[in-house]
């Protein structure tokens, strides 16, 4: 998380952005290799600067 904070903060501030952190699980029977992705932060830049983030529920 500080990682995509930092670099989100890095950007200039009229640029549109959005990041998220996703987490990669080995599902039995699940696509060819058997490992899908699930994202469970989404991350955004507030009005006043602050990167927020929002755990996705599924």
């Amino acid at each position: 998380m500080d990682e995509l904070r930092k670099a989100m903060r890095g950007m200039p501030r009229d640029v549109s952005m959005r990041g998220g952190i996703a987490l990669m699980v080995y599902d039995f029977g699940a696509g060819d290799d058997g490992w899908s992705k699930r994202e469970i932060f989404r991350a955004y830049v507030d009005p006043a600067g602050s990167v927020r983030f929002e755990r996705v529920v599924k």
